[in-house]
């Protein structure tokens, strides 16, 4: 067999692992509402919009053969740019505010499917980064219009569908590319072993994802604004949050709702 039959048979087992999640079997049992749906957008948002920069940084140790895949990658990755869009814009669809989503903090498990491909591509093998972009690019396309049928079945309408409805086609396109990625970066049994390890993470922490992104809808939690998306000022609206100057990492003042503004606190710019 040849790299690529393996990758795709071990695709086809982690596809079918992650169908069988709890998330999904909420999903095509009708347990979930608007407000699950809404909260995996969330999640979905803080991930997507990782990726560009995520695929960038793997080529980073790209070396002799391997610098062939560059160019091919960096294209790809700038065609991931704005996908986070597409999930704020279902939510506004859906009519949920999003005024705050750019700078919300990811649920935890968020945070390690974020985490995941730096720890693959820093401290194992930059090659297996593949395994994670396979399950990315191939679960849309391969299962995509099942999950927006089962979503629909569940109440979700179509219309807010188009962060899904876009990968389940413009994906096609991407999974071309990943017979190039193949042939041209997995050439030994290290490296494919590698790629099948990282694509079973990635299904893992994909599906505890949105079954955290569910949890949350059934039991908020607050995890706050994120401290490092906050560095730049942000002068649009005094019930955000303010740029601290003193070379410090900001700290920030919540209002106590929505229409008190933010009080400068030492420390903070007025």
């Amino acid at each position: 067999m040849e790299a690529r039959d393996h990758l795709q048979s071990a695709f086809e087992s982690v596809q079918g692992t992650f169908l069988r999640s709890c998330a999904l079997v909420r999903v095509s049992k009708r347990e979930i509402g608007l407000d699950h749906y809404a909260s995996y957008l969330r999640q979905v948002f803080h991930h997507t919009r990782e990726n560009p920069q995520i695929q960038a940084l793997a080529t980073v140790y790209f070396r002799g053969h391997q610098r062939a895949a560059i160019k091919r990658f960096f294209k790809h990755a700038s065609s991931e740019i704005g996908h986070d869009q597409l999930a704020q814009g279902d939510l506004d669809e859906l009519g949920y505010d999003t005024h705050n989503l750019a700078f919300e903090n990811p649920l935890p498990e968020t945070t390690a499917l974020i985490s995941f491909p730096f720890h693959q591509i820093y401290n194992l093998n930059p090659v297996g980064y593949i395994g994670y972009l396979y399950f990315l690019e191939f679960l849309p396309t391969g299962s995509g219009v099942a999950i927006m049928s089962a979503l629909a079945n569940a109440g979700v309408p179509r219309e807010a569908m188009r962060f899904l409805h876009d990968h389940s086609t413009i994906d096609i396109a991407h999974n071309q590319l990943m017979d190039g990625y193949i042939k041209t970066l997995i050439t030994s049994e290290r490296e494919l072993q590698s790629a099948i390890y990282a694509m079973r993470v990635t299904g893992a922490l994909y599906a505890r994802m949105i079954e955290s992104a569910f949890a949350y809808a059934d039991a908020p939690a607050d995890w706050g604004l994120s401290a490092e998306e906050s560095k730049a000022t942000y002068r649009d609206d005094s019930t955000l949050f303010a740029e601290e100057t003193t070379g410090e990492r900001p700290r920030l003042q919540w209002p106590l709702d929505d229409s008190a503004p933010v009080r400068a606190v030492k420390g903070l710019a007025s």
